[in-house]
């Protein structure tokens, strides 16, 4: 009879494998695109360095480890499939970019196996690496929250991923289940903290669900209108104090030289002064 664990190690494995399957379609259309435009691939960069380090994890235990390397293997697969189609479709600055990250994944993945082997004893190498395996995969349950401070300021569902928010809640319960019979803490503690924090991704989405789209436009709309109204009345407020500055400018400049003009014998050539000082209105009547 197939042990309990072993059952809901494969169930984990399968789900696992389907969200680490998830952005397939994005990338279908980047090799159809022939371009990655400004596609980010830093959290495939952090997941390829999870995967890594579970990897290591489940070959310091042979006996529960063996389900844990197989779904990670093949998540590391798939991101460094998901890394090198990004090499190659992005524009030179992201290529030098993703070239950099991975060579850092290599030496982090390669100081801890060395740090692993050499500073620890057989039986507190597994706890170093849990230590680590728990930290990224926290980090991994905690990515989502960024749609969550979104959708809660918008009152709107749009920006949140639901699907991978219900891929991750459900890959956290089987694989808590897993580690609850098979006595792994270091699998118990980033799992229930996804659990809890899918719980309330998942209210949230069931609070702001029925947000119309047009109450958000509206909202949208009525705060860049206050927007646009205070840039006119700034502007206003910069073309008065200009008027009033050239004003002042212009008097003072009055002021400082007074044009004094004689008057003239000819009466006809005081006419033709009188006009011309009256258009150019710099002259004073006399």
């Amino acid at each position: 009879m197939v042990a309990a664990d072993v059952v809901v190690g494969i169930l984990g494995n399968i789900i696992s494998i389907l969200t680490f399957f998830s952005p397939i379609a994005q990338f279908r259309q980047i090799v159809k695109r022939k371009s990655a435009e400004n596609y980010n691939g830093t959290p495939y960069v952090a997941t390829l360095l999870s995967c890594s380090l579970w990897i290591l994890y489940g070959l310091l235990d042979p006996d529960d480890g063996l389900l844990i390397f197989t779904t990670n293997a093949a998540g590391a697969a798939l991101q460094a499939l998901y890394l090198v189609i990004l090499f190659v479709y992005s524009t030179k600055e992201k290529r030098v970019q993703y070239f950099g990250f991975v060579i850092l994944d290599i030496v982090f993945f390669g100081i801890v196996l060395a740090f692993t082997l050499v500073a620890f004893g057989e039986s507190s190498r597994r706890t170093f690496t849990g230590v680590l395996c728990a930290t990224f995969t926290t980090m991994m349950y905690v990515a989502p929250l960024a749609a969550l401070r979104t959708t809660i300021k918008t009152k709107s569902v749009e920006y949140m991923p639901i699907l991978l928010v219900f891929a991750l809640f459900l890959n956290g319960c089987v694989w808590f289940t897993f580690a609850l019979l098979v006595t792994d803490i270091f699998v118990i503690v980033p799992n229930a903290l996804g659990i809890l924090l899918g719980t309330i991704q998942f209210l949230v989405y069931l609070k702001f669900k029925n947000s119309t789209p047009e109450e958000c436009d509206l909202e949208n709309a009525s705060f860049e209108k206050q927007i646009e109204f205070r840039d006119i009345d700034i502007q206003d407020s910069n073309v008065k104090s200009n008027n009033v500055s050239n004003q002042k400018r212009t008097l003072t400049r009055l002021d400082a030289f007074p044009i004094i003009r004689s008057p003239s014998l000819n009466p006809n050539r005081a006419n033709f002064n009188f006009q011309h000082e009256d258009e150019n209105g710099h002259g004073v009547m006399n």
